[in-house]
């Protein structure tokens, strides 16, 4: 799967932007603040019918406009065949979003996730080592959910519970009163879903470490050892009485204390916490790898490769990093990968130097404009 067409009106900060993409690598040049960022949120659009860094739609019309709209072809192999899609994602302020594929509107956009798979490297993904376990649960899950559509039904229907669970916690304590014979419906239905839940997600971790783990290695030359491992104390037969141990707690604190909620990704360097071992590099490139694992893993769930982007990932990794990167990155089954810079010789030198064909623009406060193609030898 591969983007050929990318087409933005009031999307952001562009008003107009038009691009031919090459199947291989993209590169986004220019000055911090000239909308770089901006056309990799689009591409973003497409694949997840939302954006990356602002879930509020409106907010992502150009200012003064009443809309926009990001249209792209995606070029499909499918069965010995090439097929194109063509997505249209609009958004007109006080309206419902609409997505159509190939002219035909989605009636829900939960059919669309996991059908165009895209994965996005930002500065923000820090917040997966330094921010709660909220972060890191909420990024397996959304993994997991781009192909497994039971687990996401059983997910919601959790959180439902655990909503409900908690309301009737805190009328015991408004009130003065208990009575955990009304805590046990909630906890009947919770069970089989938490260990279900549970379950899952071990076997994510367990086939995304390895890949995690091959991945890290090409990128530091094999020089720091890490690891991630699942967090959890639901385990089959029992979390029944996990619930019943923690009853007190919930009482006390007015939440339920004990569940898949409370589970957590543990990100390792060595026999210690990245989050505070890991030099600024570290912790980097493990991030790195985390994401290009997760594109991977995808593409073997999912049946498509998934887009990469890359915003700003040259910061604070050093340039041996950055050459295995862009090794990595070049190798074919990477698929097609989206990169910006302020830098606008720094990515094309670093390409050349790995011979990965790839195609760059310079985006400035006039749009997008094309500068440099260097094709496959023999095209």
């Amino acid at each position: 799967m591969r983007l050929l067409r990318l087409q933005l009106l009031d999307f952001k900060n562009h008003q107009e932007v038009e691009m031919h993409l090459c199947a291989q690598v993209n590169c986004l040049l220019g000055d911090n603040g000239t909308g770089k960022t901006n056309v990799l949120d689009a591409v973003h659009y497409l694949g997840n019918a939302k954006g990356y860094f602002n879930p509020i739609d409106s907010q992502n019309i150009r200012h003064g406009q009443p809309s926009f709209m990001v249209e792209g072809t995606f070029g499909l192999e499918e069965a010995d065949r090439f097929e194109e899609d063509r997505l249209v994602c609009a958004v007109v302020k006080g309206q419902k979003k609409v997505l159509k594929r190939n002219g035909k509107a989605y009636q829900k956009l939960a059919d669309h996730v996991g059908r165009y798979p895209v994965v996005m490297i930002a500065p923000a993904d820090a917040a997966l080592l330094h921010d709660g376990s909220e972060v890191r649960r909420k990024w397996m899950d959304q993994v997991i959910s781009q192909y497994d559509r039971p687990y996401l039904d059983r997910l919601i229907q959790y959180h439902h519970l655990v909503q409900q669970r908690n309301n009737l916690l805190r009328y015991f304590a408004e009130n003065r009163t208990f009575d955990a014979a009304q805590l046990v419906p909630w906890d009947e239905q919770m069970v089989p879903l938490a260990e279900a839940i549970a379950a899952q997600r071990a076997v994510f971790v367990a086939e995304f470490e390895p890949e995690f783990q091959r991945i890290h290695a090409d990128l530091c030359q094999g020089r720091e050892a890490v690891g991630l491992s699942l967090h959890t104390k639901v385990e089959a037969g029992t979390f029944a009485g996990l619930l019943q141990a923690a009853q007190s707690d919930d009482r006390r604190l007015r939440r339920s204390t004990a569940g898949v909620h409370k589970d957590d990704v543990d990100f390792s360097i060595g026999d210690h916490a990245l989050k505070r071992f890991g030099s600024q590099g570290q912790q980097k490139t493990f991030l790195l790898a985390l994401r290009l694992a997760q594109v991977e893993h995808l593409a073997h769930r999912v049946g498509r490769r998934p887009i990469l982007l890359l915003d700003d990932i040259f910061d604070k990794i050093d340039a041996h990093r950055a050459g295995a990167l862009m090794n990595v990155l070049g190798r074919a089954r990477f698929g097609q990968v989206f990169i910006s810079d302020t830098d606008q010789e720094r990515i094309p030198q670093l390409l050349k130097a790995a011979g990965v064909p790839f195609a760059s623009w310079w985006v400035d406060d006039s749009g997008v404009q094309s500068m440099e193609t260097e094709k496959e030898p023999g095209t």
